[in-house]
């Protein structure tokens, strides 16, 4: 069995730009927050754009799921998407999941949605269950791991929530098959495949 999920990778220019705006929230947070606040950074290298998380799946699947999605993301066009504005799950009253947002740079204004419903309605053919909510696109930064609602008052009252209105943006072009392994100093993605958005055909 291994662990995976559907998701768009970020490019490099993308990464640097989440590296730096991440030390200019710790840099800011450190004033604000008690020593017992934790907060466990995402590796800029290890951040992307998750469409579906398919969780345990045994292995012959991988290629069940690329058939199936190659005919569904065959027929999206390419796009870009814009990251920006910083958010968190569920509250700031108390605050698990600190995110920066992702928004459509072209004239399709629901390509990000339109693309993550093309994945569900793939993989619920296969059998994996429709998310109960909403698809919300975003890029995971930070998770609170202990003292939540300092942690809110912080954001809330340092004005980080208002940086980062525009940070750069994300080109759209394919979708992948990630392998996630859990290990104690974090977890390691390996990529298993490609699927190009406007073809058909997978791309190793």
């Amino acid at each position: 069995m291994i662990r995976t999920f559907v998701a768009v990778e970020l490019p490099a220019d993308l990464k640097r730009a989440i590296e730096q705006l991440q030390e200019q929230l710790k840099r800011k947070l450190l004033r604000e927050l008690p020593s017992e606040a934790r907060l466990q950074w995402v590796r800029p290298e290890a951040i992307h754009l998750t469409l579906k998380f398919l969780s345990e799946i045994e292995e012959p699947r991988v290629d069940e799921i690329r058939q199936v999605l190659a005919q569904r993301i065959g027929a999206v066009q390419e796009f870009f998407a814009e990251a920006g504005g910083l958010g968190v799950f569920p509250d700031l009253q108390a605050p698990r999941v600190l995110w920066l947002g992702l928004s459509n740079l072209s004239d399709q204004p629901n390509a990000l949605v339109h693309l993550a419903g093309e994945v569900e309605s793939g993989l619920e053919t296969l059998g994996f269950p429709r998310e109960p909510r909403p698809f919300n696109p975003h890029l995971t930064l930070a998770r609170i791991k202990e003292r939540s609602r300092e942690v809110g008052r912080a954001l809330a009252g340092s004005g980080v929530m208002a940086m980062a209105s525009r940070l750069g943006s994300l080109p759209v072009t394919t979708v992948s098959l990630m392998k996630s392994e859990l290990r104690p100093s974090g977890a390691v993605y390996t990529k298993l495949w490609d699927l190009s958005l406007g073809s058909a055909s997978a791309c190793s």
